[in-house]
């Protein structure tokens, strides 16, 4: 077995092998074109195989014209890749749409002598092919679309951070490496007498591209070294089981490279799960900073209001009947305010552990958000907001944590009176008809929270619900960044949706949320 006839054999099954891994990590758009891209370099690698142990001169020409059709698209199939990974495959779509067809044109030609004229003897090799003149212009495309490829990954790499740019890095840094190895299978076809010695360079681009696409391994240099560790030592034993002559010695060979691809996937597990439980524990540390943080600042505030004012009704400093009454009220907002922070801490807590418990039981919907908005018509007075609630006409029911759904409530109100300087709140029920899966009338109630306030970016309305995640300019507003976290956890424990919206910034904001209303014949049950 010849160095070309080995490389081509490396490059089918280390194409193979991170294709199917890729495309087991998930579905995406770049999982899916990776691996496409990676089923044409392993076309165009074991036909290349079968081209270099062909006997004869017209078994040779056949296995050439067959591993070009892999050759025609990996260009196209690569650049389908760049598009999933910058971001670029709606906006180019017509744009690869037309490079399918043109590259299929390419594959037509493939089968006439205007593409591949013939086969002969030049250095070693008995049947390398010869470059008819449709040849030469799919190598001008060939390496136009490389060069493309490469300008779109720079352009993005520029403006790019953190984790998007690495993979871009680790992409264009695969790309030449590969593509130059590639290139030299070339040289022969216009009788320059360099040989494909760049061939095996294929399997390096594969492996760099993958590590790429597998982010979550990327920034981590142990597990990044084992897995290279690992695959060298398969690649080794693979080579030397290709290598023996003698049954006795390929069957050693062959368990050998068994025990290792066995071995090599559990210490490669064994890698990833102690790097998971390191990133787990940093990531703890994180949330206690964090928590410490939101205790130093948002507890002490509160706690603050409610010594002072106290004092003043302790001492007599406060002694007129409406300012004591007043100045009570002041203290129940803050007492509020303070009841929900830890409330909030604590499921935030019990969501993370995985313990979050739920009462449920018949709420009346109207009645409970018409308490709730009560509580805060202080808060709403104090800064000149008008706070209006229209409920559902008749009765309406859901299935719920009473105290949990409150506290949703109390958060989303909270917010929209934080985030409004001045204007309105409005707070909306609408009843939603709905069919289930046995095609049966269900209904749902839609309730929308809206306000003149501060509004919000698409991106931040996307983002809102994540852990630690405020609105507008963390230092003028107080909050934990843990309510919308837990809103969202426990509607979505109702089996509802929650979500926001908003027209931009300074056009005020809207947080729907839609849940189950139970059916007539349950609300005497």
């Amino acid at each position: 077995m010849t160095f070309y006839t080995l490389s081509a054999l490396i490059n089918f099954i280390t194409s193979s092998i991170f294709g199917i891994i890729i495309i087991s990590k998930g579905r995406d758009s770049k999982n899916i074109s990776f691996f496409i891209f990676c089923f044409f370099i392993a076309f165009w690698s074991i036909a290349y195989y079968f081209w270099q142990i062909a006997n004869t001169a017209e078994v040779a020409l056949f296995w050439v014209r067959i591993l070009m059709i892999g050759a025609i698209f990996i260009p196209v199939v690569y650049l389908y890749f760049v598009y999933a990974l910058v971001e670029l495959l709606e906006k180019k779509k017509k744009f690869l749409i037309f490079s399918c067809f043109l590259f299929f044109i390419f594959l037509l030609a493939d089968f006439t002598p205007y593409f591949i004229s013939h086969v002969g003897p030049i250095l070693n090799f008995k049947f390398w092919p010869r470059a008819g003149f449709i040849f030469s212009l799919f190598l001008f495309v060939w390496l136009f679309y490389v060069v493309y490829s490469n300008y779109l990954l720079f352009q993005k790499y520029k403006i790019s951070t953190g984790i998007l740019r690495l993979q871009i890095k680790y992409v264009m840094i695969g790309m030449w490496i590969g593509f130059i190895g590639g290139i030299t299978n070339y040289f022969l076809w216009y009788k320059i007498l360099i040989p494909p010695f760049g061939n095996i360079l294929v399997s390096i681009y594969i492996i760099a591209v993958a590590i790429a696409v597998l982010k979550h391994h990327l920034f981590n240099i142990k597990i990044i070294a084992t897995e290279l560790l690992v695959f060298s030592i398969w690649i080794a034993t693979l080579i030397e089981f290709l290598f023996e002559d003698s049954l006795r010695g390929r069957l050693l060979a062959g368990g050998s490279f068994v025990f290792m691809v066995i071995a090599g996937i559990l210490l490669i597990r064994s890698v990833i799960k102690e790097v998971k439980q390191k990133e787990k524990i940093e990531e703890l540390s994180k949330y206690k900073s964090e928590l410490l943080s939101i205790v130093s600042h948002q507890i002490r505030n509160p706690l603050a209001v409610v010594r002072g004012y106290a004092s003043l009704i302790g001492d007599n400093t406060i002694s007129d009947p409406l300012k004591i009454r007043e100045t009570f009220l002041k203290i129940k907002a803050a007492t509020d305010k303070l009841l929900d922070l830890l409330n909030n801490l604590l499921d935030f807590g019990h969501i993370e552990d995985g313990k979050m418990h739920y009462d449920f039981q018949k709420i009346d919907l109207n009645k409970m958000l018409k308490e709730t908005i009560d509580d805060f018509s202080f808060l709403a007075q104090q800064k000149n907001l008008e706070i209006t609630f229209e409920p559902v006409n008749g009765d309406m029911f859901i299935s719920g944590d009473f105290y949990k759904l409150t506290q949703v409530f109390r958060n989303l109100v909270d917010n929209a009176i934080k985030y409004t300087p001045f204007g309105w709140i409005k707070i909306v029920i609408d009843r939603r008809p709905m069919t289930d899966d046995k095609q049966q009338e269900k209904e749902s109630v839609l309730i929308t929270i809206s306000d003149s306030g501060r509004g919000m970016s698409k991106e931040l309305a996307s983002n809102l619900f994540q852990k630690f995640t405020r609105g507008g300019d963390e230092k003028q507003v107080l909050g934990s960044g843990l309510g919308l976290f837990i809103c969202k956890e426990i509607i979505e424990a109702h089996n509802g949706q929650i979500w926001a919206e908003s027209d931009g910034e300074g056009k005020g904001s809207r947080f729907c949320m839609k849940l189950n209303a139970l059916s007539k014949l349950n609300f005497d049950n």
